[in-house]
């Protein structure tokens, strides 16, 4: 694997419409023998700081609050007592709400359809259980989306982790997944399973899918899989990986992969996501639990294929994909916090995905904790927006192209 410094003016392969992309990117994928393919450079990036005065930056949610068709930024400062939002393309700071203590994770969706989403958020996280608060909250924004707004308590989970929206059916009509990081102990102990329950919006009760996730979960993984309306849910934990299924009224877990071959607890995965080279599917993944090393699976002989792309990090947390050059084949974006932290963009060599080449695109500049892959400034290019831990600040990488 090739590993190199990418400068601030780096240049880009001509970009090609996003469909010519990927039905390319397809064709290659169907006449791969595993030879290397020379790959193309990365698109420039244009830093810009959103901020820089967070205490301790854990999660961030890329989505229009405001309307105007343009996505703002919600950061979670898991040190701070209020949530606040970011607007383009000012960055003016707005709190949402105030007295939330050790926000963790927050996620959005627009429930009543008056084109501005609701958000859910988890606080007072501890995790030990039996410190652990674990408040699940739905804000409600007023007339004015700039003032505070309106919270209301939906549950008490201990060590809730994550919460994300999905469309399990492909109606439109989305449910809430809470997923906690532990069972009922930490350090969990070998085979201690954790759930993972669902809310629907209309009665907000309680709902277990599944306790197939052992030890630590870390990751829960909304995705396309099939690239329908339906979404699936990827999970990562000391198990390692996990796909689940709504089918029949009932969910269904495959196990993909079992992550990290160390024994227990150097085993596992800690995220995962879902990426495609044209018409083949990958896995990424951190690996194991705030691991060192970055993974990419690929299926093959009927098996999800592993493969270390890097082992040099430092507690791996920050991972996305995306099509940064247009190319038709997502990109892997992956940050660490530790010591000597780095962001850097993993780009596949060839069509199969058995090759890769590394770039680092922000050498401490963050110690990127969470990344998302959108795109923020109206040029259809797909950006990178990242939040720092220790260095307390959320960077957006603007896509400049060629």
């Amino acid at each position: 694997m090739k590993v190199s410094a990418v400068p601030r003016t780096c240049r880009v392969s001509l970009r090609r419409p996003r469909g010519l992309g990927r039905l390319a990117c397809g064709w290659a994928a169907l006449l791969c023998l595993g030879a290397g393919v020379q790959a193309g450079e990365l698109p420039r990036f244009r830093e810009h700081v959103i901020a820089a005065d967070l205490k301790v930056g854990y999660q961030l949610l890329a989505i229009d609050l405001t309307g105007d068709g343009r996505k703002d930024v919600v950061a979670v400062d898991e040190q701070g007592t209020e949530l606040a939002w970011y607007e383009y393309p000012t960055w003016q700071r707005h709190v949402l709400a105030t007295g939330v203590p050790r926000p963790l994770n927050v996620d959005g969706w627009d429930i009543d359809g008056d084109g501005c989403p609701e958000l859910v958020l988890a606080y007072q996280f501890d995790s030990r259980p039996e410190q652990s608060v674990g408040n699940v909250t739905l804000l409600t924004h007023g007339p004015d989306v700039r003032q505070p707004w309106t919270a209301r308590e939906i549950d008490r989970v201990p060590t809730a982790h994550r919460v994300r929206w999905i469309d399990p059916e492909g109606t439109g009509a989305k449910v809430l997944l809470v997923g906690p990081m532990v069972g009922t102990r930490y350090p969990p102990q070998e085979g201690d399973a954790v759930p993972v329950y669902l809310y629907r919006p209309d009665t907000w009760k309680r709902e277990v899918i599944t306790t197939v996730p052992r030890g630590v979960l870390h990751a829960i993984h909304p995705a396309n899989w099939d690239a329908g309306p339906r979404q699936q849910l990827v999970t990562a934990c000391y198990a390692g990986l996990h796909r689940l299924d709504f089918r029949d009224g009932q969910w269904v877990a495959t196990h993909l992969a079992a992550g990290d071959p160390r024994s227990w607890p150097q085993c596992g995965s800690s995220e995962v996501r879902l990426g495609q080279l044209g018409a083949q599917r990958f896995l990424a993944a951190i690996e194991p639990w705030h691991g060192n090393q970055v993974v990419a699976y690929r299926w093959e002989t009927g098996k999800w294929q592993r493969a270390v792309l890097d082992d040099q990090m430092d507690n791996g947390h920050a991972l996305a994909v995306g099509d940064l050059d247009g190319d038709g084949c997502d990109e892997i974006v992956c940050g660490f916090r530790g010591q000597g932290y780095q962001l850097s963009v993993y780009r596949a060599t060839d069509a199969c995905g058995t090759q890769w080449q590394k770039t680092v695109l922000d050498d401490g500049g963050i110690a990127a904790v969470d990344c998302v892959v959108t795109e923020m400034t109206g040029d259809e290019r797909l950006d990178i927006v990242c939040i720092g831990a220790s260095t307390g600040n959320i960077k957006l990488y603007e896509n400049l192209g060629k």
